[in-house]
């Protein structure tokens, strides 16, 4: 007799951004506790070298942060390359009409004196990661084409890989990285695609052939 077990979706990624120490190491811990995977960089540059390995369901950044990129213009960039990303942000100023209009909807933002209360910050979270996942919401192909047109670049990258036959250590070596690391992004897109939580789908042979009839069948490296 075949035993089926219960898979469980992967903890939501949230990429922290905070130039103060005190307030970053408190808001990893607090997300930490709340269930939540959490990456929490001082910078921009480092959450842009962050990013494609973390490859985050949500980001939580603060305006300010200090001489060079602001949280204003790392979020619009990294939005662009990933328009699933939910969006929280910290100030103790006001949103000028031209940021907002360059921002999605749902971004919520959070005045740094809320922020010591944990249940504040974990239901802005909640409110982005959930408007996130309703706005792919779909049937049948229509989801299927969602799913696949919300990867962000880098998932895209990984399922073409799986696509040619590519092991997990395999898409690890070329993109320089750890099987680990792979893993996980696989998961985020087995999620995305909906496969994450029926065991009766072999997750990996289906979103490869969902890539194959949405891009095409990828030629051999």
């Amino acid at each position: 007799m075949t035993m089926l077990t219960e898979v469980t979706a992967p903890p939501r990624r949230v990429l922290v951004v905070e130039d103060e120490g005190l307030l970053r190491t408190m808001l990893k811990d607090m997300l930490a506790v709340a269930g939540f995977d959490v990456v929490a960089v001082a910078g921009a540059s480092a959450a842009v070298q962050e990013f494609p390995e973390f490859d985050p369901d949500a980001i939580l950044c603060d305006i300010d942060l200090g001489s060079g990129v602001s949280g204003l213009d790392l979020i619009v960039s990294l939005t662009k390359e990933a328009p699933h990303l939910g969006v929280v942000i910290l100030s103790n100023y006001e949103i000028t009409s031209d940021y907002r209009k360059r921002w999605f909807e749902r971004a919520l933002y959070l005045r740094k004196s809320d922020v010591n209360d944990a249940a504040v910050v974990v239901k802005a979270l909640e409110t982005v990661l959930s408007d996130a996942h309703d706005g792919n919401s779909a049937t049948g192909d229509e989801s299927a084409a969602s799913g696949l047109s919300s990867l962000t670049s880098t998932q895209v990258q990984v399922l073409r890989m799986v696509a040619m036959g590519l092991s997990n250590a395999e898409i690890a070596e070329r993109r320089g990285s750890t099987v680990g690391a792979v893993e996980h992004i696989l998961n985020r897109i087995f999620t995305a695609l909906g496969l994450a939580n029926d065991p009766a789908v072999n997750m990996r042979v289906t979103a490869a052939r969902m890539f194959i009839e949405w891009a095409g069948r990828p030629g051999t490296a």
